[in-house]
C-alpha cells in the first residue's frame, strides 16, 4: 500500500458499533483486500481514529481499545526478524484477525438484509383473524292463497325445464327381433311337405330375412339334420346348400316336430 494512503485519509467521527464495525469501516473506504491486510497503514489510520475521539472529548471504550492494543500487537510481530527456518515458520500474525473479521462481515450483511426487510414491512398492519357476528334479522312474509300459487307454479316450471325432453322425441331405442328355433323348424317342414326339397339361399335370403332369421334357419337344418328327417349337400366351401328330406313328409310329421320343439 503507498504511504499516501495514510496522508490521503480524512478522519470523520462516526458512530460505529464497536472496534469491528471501525476496522471494517477503514477497510472499504481504502478499498483493502481483506485478506492481506497492510496492517500498518490499517493500525496507523485506526489510531488516528481514537486519538480525534480523545480530541473531541468522547469516551473510548474499553474494547476499541483492546483493539487497538491487538493492531499493535500484530504490528510488532510483524516487524520482529524471522530467526526461524521456512518449515519452522510460524502462521500469520494476521491470520485470526482476518477470520474473525470475515465472520464480521457476513453478520453485517445478514443486519442490513434484515433492516431492509424491516424497513419494507414497517408499514404493514396486521390483524388476527376474528370471529364475525351477523345476527339475523327476522323477516315477516305476507302469504296468501295467490302467492302460493305463484310460487308452485314456478316450482313446477323448473322441474320441467330441468327435465331431459329427448326421450319423448325417441319413437323406439332398440328393437328386439325374436326368431324362435321352433317356428324355423315348423317353416322347413311344412316348405318340404308342401314343395319338396329346396335350396337353402332361396328360403332363407339375406335380401328377404333379417341375420337372425337366416343364422336361426341355419341352426334349424342343422337340428333336423341331426335327427336324421333330411340330408345336406354342398358341392364347395361357400356354396349353395341343398337341402331334401329322407322320406316324404306328412302332415302328423309337422305336428310332431312342433311338439318336439315346443319349449324353444
Amino acid at each position: 500500500m503507498d504511504s499516501s494512503l495514510t496522508n490521503a485519509y480524512r478522519i470523520k467521527i462516526e458512530n460505529f458499533e464497536g472496534p469491528f464495525d471501525l476496522l471494517f469501516h477503514l477497510i472499504e473506504i481504502n478499498q483493502l483486500d481483506i485478506y492481506d491486510i497492510p496492517i500498518n497503514e490499517i493500525t496507523e489510520q485506526y489510531l488516528d481514529y481514537l486519538f480525534a475521539m480523545q480530541q473531541l472529548d468522547m469516551d473510548i471504550a474499553s474494547e476499541f481499545l483492546l483493539m487497538a492494543a491487538t493492531l499493535l500487537h500484530i504490528k510488532s510481530r510483524m516487524l520482529l526478524p524471522e530467526t526461524v527456518t521456512a518449515e519452522e515458520k510460524e502462521m500469520d500474525p494476521r491470520e485470526e484477525l482476518i477470520l474473525r473479521l470475515i465472520e464480521y462481515k457476513k453478520y453485517k450483511e445478514y443486519s442490513e438484509k434484515l433492516k431492509k426487510l424491516e424497513d419494507e414491512w414497517s408499514g404493514a398492519m396486521y390483524r388476527m383473524p376474528g370471529n364475525i357476528l351477523f345476527e339475523r334479522e327476522k323477516e315477516l312474509l305476507e302469504l296468501s292463497a295467490e302467492t302460493l300459487s305463484d310460487v308452485y307454479a314456478v316450482i313446477l316450471q323448473r322441474n320441467l325445464d330441468k327435465m331431459d325432453k329427448n326421450p319423448g322425441r325417441i319413437k323406439q331405442l332398440l328393437q328386439r327381433e325374436k326368431v324362435s328355433l321352433r317356428s324355423k323348424i315348423k317353416q322347413i317342414i311344412s316348405h318340404l311337405r308342401r314343395k319338396g326339397g329346396f335350396v337353402f339361399s332361396e328360403l332363407f335370403s339375406l335380401k328377404k330375412s333379417s341375420k337372425t332369421e337366416v343364422l336361426t334357419g341355419f341352426l334349424a337344418i342343422l337340428e333336423l339334420a341331426r335327427m336324421n328327417r333330411i340330408t345336406l349337400k354342398q358341392k364347395k366351401r361357400f356354396s349353395e346348400i341343398k337341402v331334401d328330406p329322407l322320406k316324404k313328409i306328412s302332415k302328423d310329421d309337422e305336428i310332431m316336430a312342433e311338439e318336439s320343439y315346443g319349449d324353444q
